[in-house]
């Protein structure tokens, strides 16, 4: 059976589409993405020489190779109300989302955590689900495809956000 992992937000898939390896994770692992990131948040990478490299997800997703998840508007503003206005503010909708289906998972093995982005790694260890939050280096070692990657993307980084969010769960920081 392969991994199942949540891309939460456009980072790590625009990231795996820069190094060349978007199709080989696809057939490695299984990836959910919230639908926002799906629809509205992943639509190019930048390739480095000024001209923005299309991003389409559509042939993934029809296929059933890609599995895109959808939160209810109700599920978004339940989620969103339990942080600070701080946090808010830094979170973005598609973030928000991931957070909120994990936050209601139904089943025993809810996707792993896959992000560049600091504040929504804390914003996951203050719903309680640290043992989530799993680095892109980490993901991309698991599945065979290791490579060097940027800074926000690699495991010290996120064991840092981790512990900043386990910190943030004792003082109770970021929660309303």
């Amino acid at each position: 059976m392969k991994p199942r992992f949540c891309l939460l937000d456009a980072g790590p898939i625009i990231e795996l589409h820069r190094l060349g390896v978007w199709d080989q994770m696809v057939e490695r692992a299984e990836l959910v993405i919230p639908s926002v990131v799906a629809g509205r948040e992943v639509e190019f990478w930048d390739s480095g020489e000024g001209v923005g490299k299309p991003i389409d997800l559509s042939r993934f997703i029809e296929s059933g190779a890609v599995e895109v998840m959808e939160a209810d508007a109700q599920l978004l503003q339940d989620t969103l109300g339990l942080f600070d206005p701080t946090l808010v503010e830094s979170v973005h909708l598609g973030e928000l989302e991931a957070l909120a289906l994990l936050k209601t998972w139904q089943g025993e093995n809810p996707p792993s955590f896959c992000t560049g982005d600091r504040l929504a790694t804390v914003a996951l260890c203050l719903l309680g689900f640290s043992e989530l939050a799993v680095s892109l280096e980490a993901f991309l070692d698991q599945v065979g495809l290791s490579r060097k990657l940027r800074r926000q993307f690699r495991r010290d980084a996120m064991n840092r956000w981790v512990e900043e969010g386990r910190h943030r769960v004792i003082t109770g920081e970021g929660l309303r």
